[in-house]
């Protein structure tokens, strides 16, 4: 018989190749995660969404629950919910349901691929989910709660490259190296990531209409320059969603420069740090190869089935990730996707018309914030937890694995 589990006891952790979240207690779902764990303390054993390091990541998840919880391994009441990437194989399933009943001895698990969980934060069970990570971008689409592994594909470019980017961007302003040099502060890659972070610091202008300067002497790729500004303005309408009104009222009136302060010192960035997301839209700029993120959208949802209810997957979009913050990604986002949806009214009903952005709902009063947006997939593993973990028909119990194994996990889930 299957142990009885309280709501106060239920755990969600979700996990991530450069932090990791993880919370107790699920009676009230519209919190914060109270665990944030930086996974370079565990030597990164996530890398390019694939586990190098079973050890560590089990170190990062033992340290979560008998180091920050206090939860007695022996008296261990505390069912877990695991949001994970959506290309884990079977194999890393079966071992992460042995670790967890063999190892820390839960009474259960459940465990949900991400993108689900994201568009069950947003209060929706169909879309497109955009997943702007540390090492890639990747696209997953859901239909009717079931996610469609035929339509997901990935942009090799995430955070890192960004950050990489913007470091050549930096280092090919000549006044930029001269302050760092005078400073005796090293220009860096440490420096190019706390520059892209800074709120309103580094922005993404729609289209690069605003004709970003870029670093003396030039020489870089001119790939934006030519974006067509009339699908600027096609997108940017009276009934924008307040999220777009948001990134557009924030893109307003920024100035040239931006001075920041860093290790207490000052620097003035020139205008050319608001293209530090270009390589999204063009990962060649980082030598890359592959689509870009449009492309990959286009490509995931083409493979949508059935063909009907691709509309609606382009008009629910959740973009999601630490790097998805920056102000005006979206805006641009709809701007670059407006040009390859047809323009005509005569159009199948398989076609899709419109852009559209879901969001964390308003009823979620704390994280209903444009900053916790990125927190959405942590929201909806918050409210699956709820509901599976009250009913030991919808979630592994350690009676399951104790008759089945490990490959239980196949049989209940997601």
């Amino acid at each position: 018989m299957s142990l009885t589990l309280h709501e106060e006891n239920f755990i969600v952790i979700d996990v991530g190749s450069s932090v990791t979240r993880a919370g107790m207690g699920m009676h009230d779902t519209n919190k914060l995660p109270t665990i944030v764990v930086n996974m370079a303390d565990f030597n990164y054993p996530i890398r390019d969404n694939k586990i190098v390091s079973w050890e560590d990541l089990e170190a990062s998840w033992n340290h979560i629950l008998f180091k920050e919880f206090n939860i007695k391994k022996s008296r261990n009441e505390h069912a877990v919910l695991l949001s994970i990437p959506l290309e884990w194989t079977k194999f890393e399933h079966e071992r992460i349901t042995q670790i967890f009943f063999e190892r820390f001895n839960a009474p259960g698990i459940y465990i949900a691929p991400q993108p689900l969980l994201a568009l069950y934060g947003c209060g929706s069970v169909s879309g497109m989910v955009v997943d702007v990570g540390e090492s890639s971008t990747k696209i997953g689409v859901v239909v009717d709660s079931l996610v469609q592994l035929q339509a997901s594909y990935t942009v090799s470019v995430g955070g890192r490259h960004f950050d990489t980017y913007l470091l050549d961007l930096l280092k090919r302003d000549a006044s930029v190296v001269e302050q760092f040099k005078d400073k005796g502060v090293p220009l860096d890659l440490e420096f190019a990531r706390f520059l892209k972070e800074q709120p309103g610091v580094c922005n993404v202008f729609v289209g690069h209409e605003k004709e970003v300067e870029r670093p003396k002497p030039a020489g870089l790729p001119g790939v934006v320059d030519s974006i067509a500004t009339a699908a600027t303005e096609d997108v940017i309408e009276d009934d924008l969603p307040e999220t777009d009104r948001e990134d557009e009222i924030t893109t307003k009136d920024i100035p040239e420069d931006a001075e920041v302060e860093y290790k207490g010192h000052k620097f003035t960035i020139g205008k050319y740090r608001h293209q530090a997301l270009d390589p999204l839209f063009d990962p060649s700029l980082v030598g890359l190869a592959g689509p870009d993120l449009v492309g990959a959208m286009r490509l995931a949802a083409s493979h949508c089935e059935p063909p009907e209810i691709r509309p609606k997957v382009w008009e629910s979009v959740v973009l999601c990730g630490g790097n998805s913050l920056v102000t005006g990604l979206q805006m641009r986002l709809k701007a670059e996707v407006n040009r390859i949806l047809p323009s005509s009214e005569n159009i199948g009903d398989a076609q899709p018309r419109q852009l559209g952005f879901l969001r964390i709902p308003d009823y979620f009063t704390i994280l209903k914030d444009r900053q916790y947006h990125h927190l959405c997939t942590w929201l909806g593993g918050e409210i699956v937890a709820k509901l599976v973990f009250i009913d030991a028909k919808n979630y592994i119990s350690k009676v399951d694995y104790n008759e089945s194994g490990p490959s239980v996990v196949h049989t209940k889930g997601v």
